[in-house]
């Protein structure tokens, strides 16, 4: 899609829960070993094993620096900690981009689904059958303790009842909870 039109379609999620827009989470799928991690509104990977949270927080370095011409190794940092992409197709996460939002039953949840946008290796993927990602959480609001207190939401892999989806629910962490791989 054009830039604009990408633009537009990060807003459509902007105007169902402007507050969780690109917040990034990490859960565990023990199934199979895979590691998700959410960006709402934008992106689901999934990435083929079991990956440290520090890791699977880092950004995939899928863009360059404007300007090309940085002379200083000052001029070429970025305020992110960023991934190299693996130079095999194979290694590197599945990638599903939002296709679009609704509210649930009376408007008391959010459904986001995100869409395979490629397959990156034409080697027998376990995830190979998965076409959606199914993405349910409450509209975020954020009160005074969370804004004292920023802590990053938990998530769970739902048990799925067709082998082409996968479903995510996004909730509260619990007094203690961490995000760990079981």
């Amino acid at each position: 899609m054009t830039r604009i039109r990408a633009y537009q379609h990060l807003f459509e999620a902007v105007e169902f829960d402007s507050q969780r827009v690109l917040q990034q989470t990490v859960c565990y799928d023990n199934r199979y070993s895979w590691t998700v991690s959410v960006s709402w509104g934008y992106a689901v990977q999934v990435f083929h094993n079991n990956m440290p949270l520090p890791e699977a927080l880092k950004v995939l370095k899928t863009f360059k620096q404007w300007k090309e011409e940085a002379k200083s190794a000052t001029e070429r940092i970025y305020n992110l900690n960023t991934r190299e992409v693996h130079p095999d197709p194979c290694k590197r996460p599945s990638v599903f981009y939002l296709d679009k939002v609704a509210y649930g039953t009376n408007k008391d949840f959010i459904i986001s689904n995100y869409k395979k946008s490629f397959q990156n290796c034409s080697h027998d993927m376990p995830t190979k059958k998965l076409e959606v990602i199914k993405v349910v959480t409450n509209k975020l609001d954020l009160d005074i303790k969370q804004l004292q207190n920023p802590r990053r939401h938990c998530c769970d892999v739902l048990p799925s009842r067709t082998g082409d989806m996968m479903e995510v629910a996004i909730r509260e962490c619990k007094d203690e909870e961490m995000i760990y791989m079981h």
